[in-house]
């Protein structure tokens, strides 16, 4: 079936309609062979109707041949004049549901999910995520001899912090669809970690700065062992907008004024050890979802690495003071690659953050936040964009313990 699809190709995008189109978006979304995303992506990211059709033709096809053969089928069911035009015959026949698990490929744009972990005999579950069982907290205690510790429950006070700019005082920048669902996410994730989640919706640029400043100084981290900074907003490389985002003309080309923005650089420096020590020594997760360019995702851009200085310590003298990093136990998990775009579905939200959501809620009793980065990233391998850790300064492995 994938090859007669691929044969039929040319002939399809040639003759098919706009409105054959959608009837074959709609009944391949009813009958689960595409996602909610894939058809938003389609009918959103290619608008002409010979594009629409090989996009379509393209991501079934991925799929394997129970996909691929239930879009022939289709298109006779649809459009018999057109079925017989291609060569297509009535009789054609549908593998089982058990060749459909065989057969099928993971396709573009819809994350490819990694298999769910196998939960163990009373393994307790609550909104979605996955406990950390008393066994498998001894066990990951035990063998690893890097991670950082966590404060029993009655002792803590974790906070979190989440900006969410949805619309926007230039009219040229779009509202952004979908972003409530990521915002009532997250929210309600970290909260089932033991956070106490501060949530600021359409804040300014220097709002913003005024915000990671107060929450950088509350004396509840001294008692707290982790936080996380979530960010969604558009954006391009290392900067956020605020909603107050303009832009002004520099030599012939439109470029957004420092004021009206947040560079990532003063989120690092707000939350460094000199000027958040309530969380000095302690995990600091920061997710930005926002645009960082306009390119896609499929040309990847390769950062240089600079090598470190080396620092002799004896030349380091003692004047009563702890000698002290100035930025250490931190990471940055991006939406997409420098210079590139993120992808947001107006109905159920963005792409890494509802990823990000799934993939914690399944690992994270069992997995480090590195690890769970990484199996996000594994889920967009074939997908629209490729989130990226950032500026990773832990200098141990991060465990969440759901339920400790």
């Amino acid at each position: 079936a994938e090859k007669k699809l691929f044969d039929v190709r040319p002939q399809l995008v040639k003759s098919c309609s706009s409105a054959l189109i959608k009837d074959l978006l709609d009944d391949l979304l009813h009958e689960n062979i595409l996602s909610d995303l894939e058809v938003e992506y389609i009918n959103e990211v290619f608008p002409a109707r010979a594009d629409r059709c090989r996009e379509l033709i393209d991501t079934v096809k991925r799929k394997g041949d129970y996909s691929s053969n239930v879009l022939l089928q289709r298109i006779i069911d649809k459009d018999p004049k057109l079925g017989k035009e291609l060569g297509l015959t009535a009789e054609l026949s549908l593998p089982t549901q058990e060749q459909k698990g065989i057969d099928e490929k993971p396709s573009s744009p819809e994350p490819v999910k990694p298999p769910l972990p196998v939960k163990e005999t009373g393994q307790q579950e609550t909104n979605g995520i996955i406990l950390c069982s008393e066994a498998e907290y001894r066990d990951i205690t035990t063998k690893e001899k890097e991670i950082y510790p966590i404060r029993e429950k009655r002792n803590r006070k974790r906070l979190a912090l989440i900006i969410c700019n949805i619309e926007f005082e230039d009219e040229c920048i779009k509202y952004r669809k979908g972003a409530n669902v990521d915002l009532e996410g997250m929210k309600k994730l970290l909260e089932e970690l033991d956070y106490t989640v501060q949530c600021e919706v359409n804040l300014t640029a220097e709002a913003m700065r005024t915000t990671l400043k107060t929450f950088a100084l509350k004396t509840e981290h001294k008692q707290s062992d982790s936080t996380f900074l979530v960010f969604m907003s558009h954006g391009e490389r290392d900067i956020i907008y605020g909603t107050d985002c303009t832009r002004e003309l520099v030599n012939g080309q439109a470029r957004v004024t420092t004021n009206s923005v947040l560079h990532t650089d003063y989120i690092f420096e707000t939350f460094n050890n000199f000027n958040c020590p309530g969380l000095r020594d302690k995990p600091k997760v920061i997710i930005i979802q926002a645009c960082r360019g306009y390119g896609r995702s499929q040309v990847l851009v390769s950062d240089g690495q600079s090598q470190q200085p080396s620092i002799n310590q004896k030349e380091l003298e003692d004047d009563a003071c702890r000698v002290m990093l100035k930025e250490t136990d931190m990471t940055c998990f991006y939406a997409s690659t420098p210079d590139t775009v993120s992808f947001r579905c107006a109905e159920k939200g963005s792409l890494l953050i509802q990823t990000f959501i799934k993939i914690l809620q399944k690992y994270a009793h069992n997995s480090s936040i590195e690890d769970i980065f990484r199996k996000v990233q594994l889920s967009f391998k074939d997908g629209m964009q490729m989130p990226t850790q950032d500026r990773n300064t832990f200098v141990k492995k991060f465990f969440l313990f759901p339920g400790h």
